[in-house]
């Protein structure tokens, strides 16, 4: 899509739970992801909290959490990126 994403920031919780998939997420995007002390509903009303005026702003939103893990990219992950270019060729032939 033409964005580059540095940082993918989630709740440690559903998939972030799994090794395999946070390590996967952060060798396919080149981000490292922080993982918090939260999960998706929790922070779908904090951003809510945000749109709705109770919070100032995000950083505001999300103040107090605390980082529990950070994933990085493995170095060698030429392998993935082509699997994952490949099913994104077949993908859109859909």
């Amino acid at each position: 899509m033409g964005v580059e994403v540095k940082v993918i920031r989630a709740g440690k919780a559903n998939m972030f739970l799994s090794p395999v998939f946070c390590q996967t997420l952060a060798d396919i995007s080149g981000a490292d992801i922080e993982l918090y002390n939260t999960d998706g509903a929790q922070g779908a009303a904090r951003g809510a909290g945000v749109g709705a005026g109770i919070f100032s702003d995000f950083k505001a939103a999300f103040a107090g959490l605390a980082l529990l893990q950070t994933i990085r990219p493995s170095g060698d992950n030429r392998l993935l990126k082509d699997a994952f270019t490949k099913w994104v060729v077949e993908l859109e032939k859909w």
